[in-house]
Parts: C-alpha cells; structure tokens; sequence
C-alpha cells in the first residue's frame, strides 16, 4: 500500500519533477506535489497547507535551495528539507547541511532520495513527540502552579520529592551504581575533554587502566556478593590514592581508568606504585573469609602520535595485557607512539 506524501517542490525544470516524483512512487510513496520556482511562490504553498518534505533544487534562475531553507527557518517549519541538485561541489554541500538542510542528494543517485525521506521523517516524528512531551509537562506545572495558593504544603512536598528524583537520576547518568566513580561514559567523556585540551595547550597527560587480578577466581570461591565488595573496596583504594585534580572512573567488569592532567609517564608510574601499595595493603576482612586483592595498571602517556583519545586508551590496554603476561600486581607504561610496545615495568 502506497505512502501518502505531500511535497513541495523548489524546482524550475519540469521535466527533473517527473523524474523526482517517478523514483518516490517507485519507492511505494503516493506524493502529491506542488511546484515552485519563486520566494512568493513558496510563501503562498507554505501559507496553504502543512507539507511532509520539501524538497529543492540547489540554483533556480529567481530563488535557490539556500533562500528556501532560510523561508521555513523564519517560519519554524519542522519538515525535512532535503536539497536535490545536480554537480554541486562538497564545500557547498557542507555549508547547506550546516545551515540546516538535513540531506544533500545528486540528481544522478536518486535512489538514494526515498531511504533519505524515509529516515528523516522518522526523524521529525520523534522530534515531534518530544515536543508534545514537553508541551504537556509544561502544561502541567502550568497547572500545579495554578493549585499553590491552596495546596502549597503538598506542592512543596512534591517540589521536594522531585528535586530529589532528578538529583538521583542525574546521579545515576554519571556514576557507576556499584562503586560510585563516574561511569564508562562519564569518565570516557571526560577523559576526551581532557585530551581536546592537550591538543590545545600541548601539556602532558597519562590514563591507566587498572584490571583486578584472577577477580573470577574471586568470584567463583567467595561469591558474587564478595567480589562486589572487593570491587567497591578497590575503587575506593583508587580514588583516596590518587590528586584531587584526577580523575577515575569504572569502564566495566573488574576494569578502572584513572585520567592524570599534567602527568608525565613517569609521574603516572609513581602514582601507579602507590596505587598498587594501597590495594595490596586493603584486605575484605568478615567472618568468613579474609581477600587479598592486587591490581595490574597499564600507563600510556598522550603523545603528538595519538590521532584522538582511543589511541590513547588502546596503548594503555597493551601495556596492562603486558602486566598481565608478566605476572600480575604491576604497572606497565606503553612507549609513545607505539600500541605494540612497553618501556617500563615495575612491580
């Protein structure tokens, strides 16, 4: 069953609208069309009726696609704008997209144009159900609001109640439920930033990676519930061993990255040892058993090699594998521009 889509089109030539609208009804669309060549033209469609994508022509001889984005910009049309044109260089292409057009196709690829209509009206639906969200939100503290004079007590308790949730929530997005430090986004987010600002200032930076030793051994003779409790127990080693100006965060399983601004590599190693000896000092004491846990830390230290930060963090990852195959319970730093290769390893 065909699609029902109403389109306008910012299009001069005839025959090139044949085409368009012959690929969309191949694509099972049922489009119904108006054509336009001018400013007032699209003033008087865009007046008329509510369209589901306009699409546009990139040069007419009296108007363009540019000056067409720019009429539903000032008129706050929420509808896919996609510009169809013939041989268009890619500086122009960019430019349209970041004016907001929301797809750039050839006049020679419209195969591409109804996937491309297909996306983005999804796109706009979701859009517009945020919208509709926010609206009734909006709507109802609108009403709440209404209701202080004579419910103020209740609004208060609510108002708090809220405060709260969001306050956890926001807690929540970025720390890791377990152990508390931010989480593999938060601390991979912050931890990017910090590399952003190296490029910037060219001031050195390290990352570990800290992996607890034979944790699965952990697991499968104490239990689960122990290995948590090691886990919340080296996270908190971590954090009290490193600055205040460090930043450490839980990647996921047994795993820990620690973020050091204005750390050489051998700065990194000295924290790493202190690390090591804090955690091997900190024992799970209960009735029932007594933990000894160590850790492995791979160190890499930001480079002028380094494309972005996952170069970064894969060098610190070879170096901890390296720890790992020499014995575990010491720190390895990875040579500058060399994923492959350690420089240091100290236990």
């Amino acid at each position: 069953m065909s699609i029902p889509l109403r389109i306008l089109l910012v299009e001069d030539s005839h025959d090139d609208a044949l085409l368009l609208l012959h690929e969309l009804r191949r694509c099972d669309y049922d489009p119904v069309f108006e054509r336009v060549e001018a400013p007032a033209a699209m003033q008087a469609a865009l007046d008329g009726q509510t369209w589901d994508v306009i699409i546009a022509d990139y040069s007419l001889p009296r108007f363009s696609a540019m000056a067409a984005l720019e009429l539903c910009k000032e008129r706050g049309i929420d509808a896919p704008f996609i510009i169809v044109s013939g041989t268009v260089g890619d500086e122009k292409a960019v430019a349209a997209m970041k004016a907001g057009a929301h797809d750039f196709l050839a006049k020679g690829n419209l195969a591409r144009l109804g996937p491309a209509i297909g996306r983005e009206l999804q796109d706009v639906e979701v859009r517009r159900a945020c919208k509709r969200a926010e609206a009734a939100l909006q709507k109802a503290n609108e009403e709440l609001e209404a209701k202080v004079a004579e419910r103020t007590r209740a609004l208060v308790h609510s108002n708090l109640q809220l405060r709260k949730a969001i306050h956890k929530l926001r807690r929540l997005s970025r720390e890791d439920a377990l152990t508390g430090l931010l989480n593999r986004r938060m601390i991979l987010e912050r931890a990017t930033a910090e590399w952003a600002r190296w490029r910037r200032y060219v001031s050195a930076f390290s990352i570990m990676i800290i992996d607890a030793d034979d944790f699965k051994s952990i697991n499968d003779r104490y239990g689960h519930l122990a290995g948590d409790q090691v886990l919340r127990l080296i996270a908190a080693t971590i954090k009290r061993s490193i600055r205040a100006v460090d930043l450490v965060g839980r990647l996921g399983g047994e795993e820990f990255v620690v973020v050091m601004p204005e750390t050489s590599a051998e700065g990194a190693l000295a924290a790493s040892q202190n690390i090591m000896s804090n955690i091997r000092q900190s024992r799970l004491r209960t009735d029932d058993f007594n933990i000894h846990a160590t850790v492995s830390i791979g160190i890499a230290t930001v480079s002028l090699d380094d494309k972005n930060f996952d170069c970064v963090l894969q060098r610190a990852d070879v170096a901890l594998y390296a720890a790992k195959r020499q014995g575990k319970d010491r720190a390895v730093v990875s040579a500058c521009g060399f994923p492959e290769l350690v420089v240091a390893s100290v236990n």
